[in-house]
């Protein structure tokens, strides 16, 4: 919960500081990538990707697909190893700010979680599962510009991490 205020904070403090009246960050036409690493939520590292086209000046749309795996040791016998691929259509409204660098937004998902479990060990497998389903999820984050074309990113939410951050690419 501290990180969502931290996140609400962040875009108050950019709001508050933001000098050019007539600027905003996203506007219609607009494309970008998202490339980061999800902290939380006990997936491993999990590594993200998403891409978004701004459809109007607020509303963008896009998609995500993120990977993550991790290793469970079983004494000496082996271990697990989970793997967790997540494809999703992602939908997010833009706030407008009077910047030109800060651009906060929030929004949904919805899509396809895929998770695996393999033994990989020494001697017949014990019992393992393998799932998916639907997935359905919220994020708030925002975007900062530090050039026309490269920025950071951070989204709490529904994804392979609570917290998601990486680097952003306009396109």
């Amino acid at each position: 919960m501290n990180k969502l205020k931290n996140l609400i904070l962040l875009a108050l403090i950019g709001i508050l500081f933001s000098t050019n009246s007539n600027a905003q960050s996203f506007t219609k036409g607009q494309q970008a990538i998202n490339l980061g690493v999800g902290i939380g939520g006990g997936l491993g590292l999990p590594v993200g990707l998403s891409y978004e086209k701004a459809v109007t000046d607020r509303i963008g749309v896009g998609g995500y697909l993120a990977f993550s795996t991790k290793k469970d040791s079983f004494g000496g016998f082996g271990g697990w190893r989970y793997t967790h691929i997540l494809a999703a259509a992602k939908g997010s409204y833009h706030f407008k700010v009077k910047s030109e660098k800060f651009d906060p937004y929030a929004g949904v998902l919805l899509g396809y979680n895929i998770a695996s479990v393999k033994w990989t060990g020494d001697g017949e497998q014990p019992w393992s599962a393998s799932a998916g389903g639907l997935m359905l999820g919220v994020h708030a984050g925002a975007r900062y510009w530090f050039s026309d074309r490269i920025g950071v990113f951070g989204e709490l939410g529904y994804g392979a991490g609570i917290l998601n951050v990486g680097v952003a690419f306009k396109l």
